[in-house]
């Protein structure tokens, strides 16, 4: 077979993908990566074949700009996305003008930016070019899924967190339909029913959900997703790495890792990484840092303590630690899941917050919203993560639901068997 892989070019949203493709070309098949020519280094660095499309966009060299996410996200709008009330507590958000209100921004402000037009074409040229069987989209990249309507080949949604966006467009539809036809707007039809037709197909709902979904989310943290659901076990890969002398040798007290993500900052919060390593540095603890040299420069006189790191790959690191303290990211987290690790999220808004509360519940790990993220209360809570052997406990039913899931060796027979039916079917 031959199969198209399409991707925003953010590595995290990636690299959970990158163990299917190997898989898939483990077992004899085709593979190519589709994605901004931001995406191309990764991509060929991964020892995947990349084919770029569009233009140069707002991430570049493996560098998160925060100007250029600003730009592409608009006025204010990755605020709103940000604080939006995923967790479905309150009604408003979750009304019908609520929701409309939400399908705007994402459309607007983020299907629309990942997806300009130059992107489409290009991938449905491509598309048609190269005639993939099969083509697997990371959640936002619905040019993925148009590529495979118009040439008619399956295609999957590929989901590594919570579906909090797929559940969204859910409660949408519900509402849309419950509104008088007069009034029933769909900013979603709207924009991709106009792109079909400029290219000469039409609009169908697995533009938004795939033809099924592929999801690396531990099951009993799933959100249910519209459609079937393949699961698929996450693989941990954190990019071309070299192990660090100094992780080759046993721990000498209790390992903590702290890892904030590419931005290195604690998002809705004046607590600062120095705080709150100022803050660890009574407890018998070695706290290894990930931190770059302008920020490391900028905290001043370290606490003994403390080992500060540039980068070292999570997937190494973590196997030596007895807890982690980090912002949420998907590789942070479900790294730290596959090796039973348990976790303090510092949640800050999209899904990080509702996944670290259910994390908490299955006693795997905490939650700490990060506006509450005081130096003292992460000292706390890491002291409990140490000091409660149900964490541990929890953080190791968690691992082990996580490693009984599918492998992608294991996948690659599954989708050679759904595109074998599609094609019987046709």
């Amino acid at each position: 077979m031959k199969i198209l892989f399409a991707s925003m070019p953010h590595p995290t949203h990636f690299q959970p993908m990158l163990p299917l493709a190997w898989a898939l070309r483990a077992a004899g098949h085709e593979v190519r990566v589709m994605g901004h020519p931001d995406l191309t280094e990764t991509t060929t660095g991964s020892g995947m074949t990349a084919v770029p499309v569009g233009e140069p966009g707002w991430y570049r060299n493996d560098t998160y700009e925060p100007e250029l996410y600003g730009q592409l996200m608009g006025n204010g709008a990755s605020d709103f996305l940000g604080t939006f009330d995923w967790p479905m507590t309150d009604a408003a958000a979750w009304s019908w003008e609520g929701l409309l209100g939400l399908e705007k921004v994402l459309i607007s402000a983020l299907y629309a930016g990942i997806n300009n037009d130059p992107v489409i074409d290009e991938m449905v040229a491509y598309a048609r070019h190269w005639q993939p069987d099969l083509v697997i989209w990371e959640q936002l990249t619905v040019a993925g899924a148009v590529a495979a309507e118009l040439i008619g080949v399956p295609h999957a949604r590929f989901v590594y967190g919570l579906d909090f966006i797929g559940r969204a467009r859910e409660e949408f539809l519900h509402r849309h339909d419950e509104q008088p036809v007069a009034h029933r707007e769909d900013p979603t039809r709207e924009w991709l029913e106009e792109t079909m037709h400029r290219l000469g197909g039409t609009w169908t709902e697995r533009l938004r959900t795939g033809g099924f979904t592929i999801s690396t989310s531990v099951p009993s943290t799933r959100l249910d997703s519209a459609g079937p659901v393949e699961s698929l076990r996450y693989i941990p890969y954190n990019g071309p790495s070299v192990v660090p002398d100094w992780l080759r040798k046993p721990a000498e007290r209790k390992r903590v890792c702290l890892t904030l993500g590419l931005s290195n900052e604690i998002e809705n919060t004046t607590t600062t990484v120095g705080d709150i390593l100022a803050g660890l540095a009574d407890l018998d603890v070695e706290v290894v840092a990930t931190l770059s040299a302008d920020d490391a420069a900028g905290i001043g006189r370290l606490p003994d303590n403390v080992r500060l790191v540039d980068f070292v790959p999570l997937h190494d690191l973590l196997p030596t630690c007895a807890a982690i303290v980090h912002h949420g990211g998907i590789g942070s987290r479900l790294t730290a899941v596959h090796h039973g690790v348990p976790q303090l999220v510092l949640g800050h808004g999209y899904d990080t917050l509702m996944i670290a509360r259910r994390q908490e519940e299955l006693e795997a790990g905490l939650a700490l919203p990060a506006d509450s993220a005081t130096a003292d209360a992460v000292r706390d809570h890491v002291a409990r993560l140490l000091d409660e052997p149900r964490f541990a406990a929890g953080a190791a039913r968690m691992r082990d639901e996580l490693l009984a899931q599918p492998s992608p060796a294991d996948m690659v027979a599954t989708l050679e068997r759904l595109v074998g039916e599609q094609a019987e079917a046709a």
